[in-house]
C-alpha cells in the first residue's frame, strides 16, 4: 500500500500538465481567431431562456458544421474564437422548430459579435401530433455542480428515481436503498430545489415511489454552494421534475411487470393553453423483496470467551400509490404562479426468522433461541405548495416565493415470537407503534443582476418540523395469554424542530474567468420531550457554512474549476433520543443526547470537456471532520452489544475522480465515472486508527442492435472503505435491458434484469480489544421486469389566450 502514496501528486501533475497543454493550445488559436459569438436563446413569445440549446455554426459555402456549443440553463451561450468568414448559425433544442439564422460574418478585426435574443418557436404551433425521441442525455459542468439530463435511454431502463439515481455520477446506494456520494451517506435529497422530507418520512420509499419519466434532470453537488442546504456532509443532491414547456396536452402512460410480483403502473397528462398550465401524474407500484443476513462475533471481555452466532432470512413487501397535481397561471410575461399537491399512501408487510446461539470456545452451546418478527405497517403523507415568480424589467432580474405544507402519519405493529429450550429466553412481544409529523417550509429568494457579468443572490429559509411518536412494548402473559404493557422497554416522545437560514452568494462572469462565493448562516433548534420518561431537553446550534468556486475557461467546452465547501451534519432526533431499543436483544441500540454538529471541509480541484460526442471531468477531492459522527458499538460480558452515535474524531477522505461519456459512430453511447481514495477514521479516545485505500466506479453502455433494438448494461462497483471499528467490504452490481420502440417511436417495450449475479452483499468487520465481529446482509432475489411505456402528444393548431 504503500506505492499508493505516489498517487495523488502524479495524478495532481497529470491533471495539472494536461490543464496548461489545453490553455496553451486555446491561447496559440486565440492568435490567429477573430471574435467571440455571444447571444440568448429565448422562447417566443415571453422571450424566457431556452435551458440547453445546441446552437451551432455552418460555414456558408457548404453548411459544414465549424463550431458548436450548448447554451447553459438560462439560454445564454458563447462561440469563443471563431475564425474570420462567413456563417449560418442553427439553433436546436427538443420541443422547438429548429432556427437558422442566415448571414452571420466574422472580421478578422472582430472582437465580441452580439446577436441578441434569438427567438425558438415551439413545435405546439406548428404540428397536430408531437413525438418526443431526441437524446438529451448528457452531462453539463456548471461552476458549482454536474447537471445531468435524463435522456431516453435511461428512461428505458428506470422505472424510478431510485434506478436513476444509480446510473449518475459518483452516486451509489446503500443496502437501505439511501443514497450515497462517493460511497458514504449524509446526502441532502431536494426535490424542485426544496427538501425531499416534505414527501415523507422515508427517503428510500419516496425515491422507489417516483417514477422515473416525470424527471427532466438531477443536479449532483459534491462541494455545494451557500445557496444549497448546509446539512449534507457529503453533498446535495437536487431532483428536477418536468415542467409543461409547450403547448397543448402532451403525456404518457407506463406498465411493468416483474417476477415475485414486483410490478407497476404509472401516467401523466400535461396540459399547456395560453396562460395556463396543468400536470398530473399518478403511480402504483407493488414490490417484494427477499433477504438474508448473518452475524458471527467472538466475546473477549467476559471471563470466559463466547462466541454469538446470528443467520436468518427476512421477506419484505411494500404497496405505495404517489399521485401528483400541478397548476401554473402566466398572468403575463413577468409573473407567474403554480400551485401543486403531492399525495401518497403505502401499506408494507415483513418478516424475519432469526437464529440465536451462543457457544463456548469449545463449541458447547451456552444459549440458544429462534426470533420470529411478523410486522404490518401503512402511512400516508400530504404536501401542498405555493410558487411565486416574479421578473422585472432588468434582464435576469428575479425574486422567488415557496411555501409547502405537509403532514403525515404512519404505524406499525410487530409481534416478536421468541421461542426457545431455556424458560427465561422463552418469550412473546407486541411492538406498536406511531408516528404523526407536520412541516412548514418557506423559501424566498431574490437574484439582481449588478452588471451583465455579475450577480448577487439572497435568500432567506424557515422550516419548522414537529412529530410525536409512540413505541409501545407489550409482554405476553402465559397465564391468561395477554399482551401487558413494559413501560421499562417502551417509550413516547415528541420532537420538534426550527430552523432559520440566511444565505447570500456572489457571482462574476467574464470570458474566460468566473468565480461564486457565499456564506450561509442557520439558526438550529431542536425540542425533544421523553414523554414516558419525564425528561425534557432542547439542542441549539448556530452555524456558518461559507463556500467558495473559482473556474478558468479554457474554451466553450473545457475548464478548470477550484471548489471549496464547509458542510455540517447535525444530530437526527433518533441519535439524540436515550431510548434503548431492544427489537434484537443481542444487539441492541440507543441515543446519544450529548451529541454536537459534525463539521466537515470538502474542496474539489477538477478539470472539465464535455462536447456533443462526449467528454470527461476528472478531479481531485479532499474531505476532512475533526469530529464525525459515527456509530460506535460496545459489548458486555453477556455478549449483547450497545450501539450508539459518538462524535469520536478525525474522519477523512481524498483521491481522485473522474466521470466521462462518449458516443462511437452514433450506435454505441458510454458513461460512467470511477475514483481510487483513501479513506480514514481515526480517534485515540475510542482507540481507532482504520486507514486504507479503495477504487470504486460505475459503467453505463447502450447499444444500437438491428431491427431498432437498443441493449444496456449496468455496472457497479463500490470499493471497501474504512468505517468506525473495522471495514466495510467492496459491493459489486449488474444489471442489463434491452429495448425497442415501437409505434413510429410513440412507445417503447423493455426487459430489465438487476443484480444479475446476485452479488448485492454488504459485508463488514469490526474489531476491537474486546470483540470481532463479521456481519451480512443480502437481498436475495434477483429482479426481473418487463415493460411498455407509451408517450403521446396532442397538439392544437393556436396557442390560445384565455385563462
Amino acid at each position: 500500500m504503500k506505492s499508493n502514496s505516489f498517487l495523488v501528486p502524479l495524478v495532481t501533475l497529470f491533471l495539472l500538465g494536461s490543464a496548461l497543454s489545453v490553455s496553451y493550445a486555446a491561447e496559440k488559436k486565440s492568435s490567429i481567431a477573430g471574435g467571440n459569438l455571444v447571444g440568448k436563446v429565448v422562447e417566443a413569445p415571453n422571450n424566457t431562456g431556452v435551458s440547453f440549446a445546441t446552437v451551432a455554426l455552418l460555414a456558408a459555402k457548404d453548411s459544414s458544421l465549424a463550431v458548436g456549443s450548448v447554451a447553459d440553463l438560462n439560454g445564454v451561450f458563447s462561440i469563443p474564437n471563431v475564425t474570420p468568414g462567413n456563417y449560418i448559425v442553427r439553433v436546436t433544442n427538443i420541443g422547438y422548430q429548429t432556427l437558422f439564422v442566415p448571414n452571420v460574418s466574422v472580421a478578422t478585426e472582430a472582437n465580441v459579435i452580439d446577436l441578441g435574443m434569438l427567438v425558438m418557436v415551439a413545435e405546439a404551433q406548428k404540428l397536430n401530433e408531437v413525438t418526443i425521441t431526441a437524446e438529451k442525455s448528457m452531462i453539463v459542468d456548471d461552476i458549482d455542480k454536474k447537471i445531468i439530463s435524463i435522456g431516453q435511454d435511461l428512461l428505458a431502463s428506470s422505472n424510478s428515481v431510485s434506478d436513476l439515481m444509480e446510473k449518475l455520477p459518483a452516486v451509489s446506494l446503500d443496502e437501505n436503498g439511501n443514497p450515497q456520494v462517493r460511497g458514504k451517506g449524509n446526502v441532502v435529497v431536494l426535490i424542485d430545489g426544496k427538501p425531499s422530507n416534505l414527501y415523507g418520512n422515508d427517503l428510500p420509499t419516496i425515491l422507489q415511489s417516483f417514477p422515473a419519466n416525470l424527471i427532466e434532470r438531477i443536479e449532483v453537488m459534491t462541494t455545494p454552494s451557500a445557496k444549497y442546504e448546509g446539512e449534507g456532509a457529503s453533498g446535495v443532491i437536487d431532483i428536477i421534475t418536468k415542467k409543461v414547456k409547450i403547448r397543448g396536452t402532451n403525456g404518457g402512460a407506463r406498465l411493468s411487470l416483474g417476477n415475485k410480483k414486483n410490478n407497476s403502473a404509472s401516467g401523466n397528462v400535461n396540459y399547456k393553453a395560453g396562460k395556463f398550465g396543468l400536470t398530473s401524474s399518478i403511480n402504483a407500484q407493488s414490490t417484494n423483496r427477499y433477504s438474508k443476513r448473518s452475524l458471527n462475533r467472538e466475546n473477549f471481555i467476559s471471563e470466559t470467551p463466547t462466541f454469538l452466532q446470528q443467520t436468518g432470512t427476512g421477506e419484505n413487501n411494500n404497496k405505495n400509490i404517489f399521485g401528483r397535481l400541478g397548476l401554473n397561471y402566466d398572468f403575463n410575461e413577468k409573473n407567474t404562479l403554480e400551485v401543486g399537491a403531492n399525495y401518497s399512501r403505502n401499506n408494507s408487510g415483513n418478516r424475519s426468522d432469526i437464529l440465536n446461539q451462543t457457544t463456548f470456545g469449545d463449541g458447547s452451546i451456552k444459549e440458544e433461541f429462534t426470533r420470529i418478527n411478523r410486522g404490518n405497517g401503512n402511512g400516508e403523507s400530504m404536501n401542498m405548495s405555493l410558487d411565486y415568480r416574479k421578473k422585472f424589467d432588468k434582464e435576469n432580474q428575479l425574486f422567488s416565493f415557496t411555501a409547502n405544507y405537509s403532514l403525515g402519519e404512519s404505524g406499525n405493529d410487530s409481534f416478536f415470537d421468541q421461542e426457545s429450550n431455556i424458560d427465561s429466553l422463552d418469550r412473546h412481544q407486541k411492538n406498536l407503534r406511531n408516528n404523526n409529523r407536520r412541516s412548514l417550509f418557506l423559501n424566498s429568494d431574490y437574484t439582481w443582476p449588478i452588471t451583465p457579468k455579475a450577480t448577487l443572490e439572497v435568500g432567506i429559509r424557515s422550516r419548522f418540523n414537529t412529530s410525536d411518536n409512540t413505541n409501545s412494548f407489550y409482554n405476553l402473559n402465559a397465564e391468561n395469554q395477554e399482551f401487558v404493557f413494559d413501560p421499562r422497554i417502551s417509550n413516547i416522545f415528541g420532537y420538534k424542530d426550527q430552523t432559520y437560514t440566511g444565505f447570500m452568494t456572489f457571482s462574476k462572469k467574464t470570458d474566460m474567468w468566473g468565480i461564486r462565493a457565499g456564506l450561509r448562516v442557520t439558526d438550529y433548534n431542536q425540542d425533544i420531550n421523553q414523554i414516558s420518561s419525564n425528561r425534557q431537553f432542547g439542542v441549539h446550534f448556530l452555524t456558518l457554512v461559507p463556500s467558495l468556486a473559482i473556474t478558468r475557461k479554457f474554451n466553450d467546452v473545457s475548464q478548470l474549476k477550484l471548489n471549496y465547501s464547509r458542510r455540517v451534519q447535525r444530530p437526527e432526533a433518533d441519535w439524540l433520543n436515550p431510548f434503548t431499543d431492544v427489537s434484537d436483544p443481542r444487539n441492541i441500540q440507543t441515543g446519544n443526547p450529548d451529541l454536537k454538529p459534525e463539521f466537515t471541509h470538502k474542496a474539489e480541484l477538477g478539470y472539465s470537456s464535455y462536447e456533443t460526442s462526449g467528454g470527461w471531468g476528472p478531479s481531485l477531492f479532499m474531505d476532512y471532520s475533526n469530529n464525525a459522527i459515527t456509530r460506535i458499538r460496545t459489548i458486555d460480558e453477556n455478549g449483547i452489544a450497545l450501539s450508539r452515535y459518538d462524535n469520536v474524531g478525525r474522519e477523512m477522505a481524498y483521491g481522485f475522480e473522474t466521470d466521462f461519456s462518449k458516443t462511437v459512430w452514433e450506435v454505441l453511447k458510454i458513461n460512467g465515472s470511477g475514483r481510487v481514495f483513501r479513506s480514514e477514521v481515526v480517534s485515540a479516545m475510542a482507540q481507532i486508527d482504520n486507514r486504507t485505500w479503495s477504487y470504486s466506479g460505475n459503467l453505463n453502455a447502450f447499444i444500437k442492435l438491428p431491427m431498432d433494438f437498443r441493449a444496456s448494461a449496468y455496472l457497479n462497483y463500490e470499493g471497501p472503505r474504512a468505517i468506525a471499528q473495522g471495514t466495510r467490504e467492496g459491493v459489486f452490481v449488474a444489471n442489463m435491458g434491452i429495448r425497442k420502440d415501437l409505434l413510429e417511436k410513440k412507445a417503447t417495450v423493455s426487459f430489465n434484469i438487476q443484480d444479475i449475479f446476485l452479488s448485492r452483499a454488504y459485508k463488514s468487520q469490526l474489531a476491537t480489544e474486546t470483540y470481532s465481529q463479521n456481519s451480512l446482509w443480502q437481498q436475495t432475489n434477483r429482479l426481473i421486469n418487463l415493460s411498455f411505456n407509451y408517450r403521446f402528444g396532442k397538439i392544437s393548431s393556436r396557442s390560445g389566450s384565455g385563462a
